[in-house]
C-alpha cells in the first residue's frame, strides 16, 4: 500500500537541460529534501526540480515539462515527457546500479554515477509519452529487488501558463505567478537559481531583492513546478514515486 511521507529541507539537482541550481527554502515553505543530486553532485549550474527524501532508498519521478513558444497563430505549449531515477544504500551520498529502468517501455539512460534519466532526442523530441499513464519497470540489482509498478493512485499535478513579467529587476523584487495549480503536494518557484517551495495550492511567490541577489543578469529562466508523491516499502526498501509538472519561460534579468 502506498503511504505518504514528509520530505526534509532543500531540493536536489536532477535535469541538466532546464537550468540553474537551488538555494535553501525559507522557514514558511514546505520542506523538500537535502540530498545530493541524481545527476552529479557538488556545485553545478544545472537545475533542481525533483525532490529526494530523507528516508528514501530510491526515487522514481515522471516529469511533464511545458514551455510556451510564440507562433504566428499565438502562444503554443510544447510538452516533453521525462523520467528520473536514483537508488542509494548510503543516504544518497552515492548511487547504486539497479540494472535497467523503463518508464512506459522507454529505457532510462544510466549515468556514470548510477543515476538514471531520459533525454529527448532527434528521433523522439517529445520524450516519454505520459498521457496514457505511468508504469515503472526496474530490473533490480545492487541489493534492490526488481519490480513493476503502475502509478495510478494520483494524477499529474497541473500548472497554467506563467503570467509574470518578462523582465526581472532584481532591485525591485519579483513576483512569479500563474493563474492555477491543481493536484500538488507542494509547489516549487524558481527565478534563475533563486527558489522557494510553498504549499500545494500556491499560485504566486514573491522574491525580495535579497533573494534575487544570487541571480545573474541577462537571459535566464523562471519556473513553477508543482509536484505530488507517494512511497511504498518494497522488500524492505522505501521507494518514492513522484509526478511533476514543470512550466518554464525565459526572462531578462536586470
Amino acid at each position: 500500500m502506498l503511504t505518504k511521507n514528509t520530505p526534509i529541507l532543500n531540493l536536489t539537482v536532477v535535469m541538466a537541460f532546464i537550468g540553474l541550481s537551488l538555494v535553501a527554502c525559507k522557514k514558511e515553505e514546505a520542506t523538500p529534501p537535502a540530498t545530493p543530486p541524481p545527476t552529479g553532485g557538488g556545485n553545478t549550474s544545472t537545475p533542481s526540480t525533483t525532490p529526494n527524501f530523507s528516508d528514501a532508498d530510491g526515487s522514481l519521478w515522471a516529469v511533464r515539462t511545458f514551455s510556451t513558444q510564440s507562433t504566428p497563430i499565438g502562444p503554443m505549449d510544447i510538452e516533453i515527457g521525462l523520467g528520473v531515477g536514483a537508488f542509494t544504500d548510503d543516504g544518497f551520498n552515492s548511487f547504486v546500479n539497479v540494472g535497467t529502468i523503463d518508464l512506459n517501455t522507454t529505457a532510462l539512460t544510466r549515468n556514470a554515477n548510477n543515476s538514471y534519466v531520459t533525454q529527448p532526442s532527434q528521433t523522439n523530441p517529445t520524450g516519454v509519452d505520459l498521457n496514457s499513464g505511468v508504469e515503472w519497470t526496474v530490473q533490480g540489482g545492487g541489493g534492490f529487488p526488481g519490480f513493476t509498478r503502475n502509478i495510478t493512485a494520483f494524477p499529474f499535478p497541473t500548472v497554467a501558463a506563467l503570467s509574470s513579467a518578462e523582465t526581472v529587476v532584481r532591485a525591485n523584487g519579483y513576483t512569479l505567478t500563474t493563474t492555477q495549480v491543481t493536484g500538488a503536494d507542494s509547489v516549487l518557484f524558481l527565478v534563475g537559481n533563486a527558489s522557494r517551495t510553498l504549499a500545494g495550492n500556491a499560485t504566486s511567490c514573491t522574491f525580495s531583492a535579497d533573494d534575487l541577489a544570487v541571480v545573474a543578469a541577462g537571459t535566464n529562466i523562471i519556473q513553477i513546478v508543482p509536484f505530488k508523491y507517494n512511497s511504498e516499502l518494497i522488500e524492505g526498501k522505501r521507494i518514492y514515486f513522484g509526478k511533476q509538472a514543470v512550466r518554464t519561460r525565459s526572462v531578462t534579468v536586470q
